[in-house]
């Protein structure tokens, strides 16, 4: 199924009403508010199933009785092991952010390629190179994302093996993290997926790159003066809109998820 296309998602009709995130640390997530926004006249509920445990996790979604989930932290990769199917991007990239639950079958999905992708399509960004920081599950859907839209990309990453073998998965560049200072120079977009602050952002020009952060709870470059500073509220909200009609089949209130995302 291509999340492209504009035709209605064809979803079996299903009894199971539940949704929820499922990770570890969400208690401050906003996808139960953007859910709940996005539906606010349904019986429909969306909850935090929170664990340190993948297996216990998945315990939790089947015997409750869910019928869908999105998938955070630090399960995307596990979680691509428990599902019967796959979509096409979680196949691609190796890691999921979604899964449904169809009579005890569950299928993979990957949004988080949209989280990228459709806030750089609504800028007119679609050539140019690209750094992506990071190397996580995050990291995999923006560099598909990027070579999709034809940017050049160049992953960096502290550990620089894992910088490599996310490259080599996209047949792109790699350097270490300590290079991102003169590979920046060069670009004209960062996508920073990285929890952590980036070492010698002090020293760095921001001033000609649009920053495209992935975390929204503790940001560490939106203060840097650059072209144009894209919060990670929008990545959620982006990839918040085919994750809910996944898993309604109903287009969600797109003006109301944007409010609650902020200004998006």
């Amino acid at each position: 199924m291509r999340l492209s296309d504009k035709e209605d998602l064809r979803i079996p009709d299903f009894t199971m009403q539940k949704f929820a995130l499922i990770g570890n640390n969400v208690s401050k997530s906003l996808s139960p508010s953007l859910f709940r926004a996005a539906y606010p006249d349904t019986d429909w509920t969306y909850g935090l199933i929170e664990s340190d445990d993948a297996a216990k996790a998945l315990d939790i979604f089947l015997s409750e009785g869910y019928r869908g989930a999105n998938i955070t932290s630090p399960f995307k990769e596990s979680f691509m092991n428990f599902c019967d199917f796959h979509d096409e991007i979680s196949k691609k990239t190796g890691v999921t952010n979604l899964i449904l639950n169809n009579e005890g079958e569950l299928t993979s999905y990957n949004t988080d390629y949209y989280g990228v992708k459709d806030p750089l399509i609504a800028r007119g960004l679609k050539s140019g190179k690209a750094v992506v920081a990071g190397a996580g599950g995050a990291a995999r859907a923006a560099v598909l994302a990027l070579k999709d839209l034809g940017m050049e990309v160049t992953v960096v990453n502290r550990t620089v093996e894992k910088a490599a073998e996310l490259a080599q998965q996209f047949d792109v560049s790699y350097q270490p993290e300590d290079h991102i200072s003169d590979l920046l120079k060069i670009s004209n977009l960062l996508v920073y997926t990285i929890d952590v602050p980036l070492i010698n952002a002090q020293t760095i020009d921001f001033s000609h790159l649009i920053i495209f952060e992935a975390n929204y709870k503790n940001p560490n470059l939106n203060t840097n003066k650059c072209i144009e500073y894209i919060s990670g509220r929008e990545w959620l909200v982006s990839q918040a809109v085919p994750s809910f009609r996944i898993f309604t089949g109903i287009q969600p209130d797109l003006k109301a998820l944007k409010m609650v995302g902020g200004n998006c």
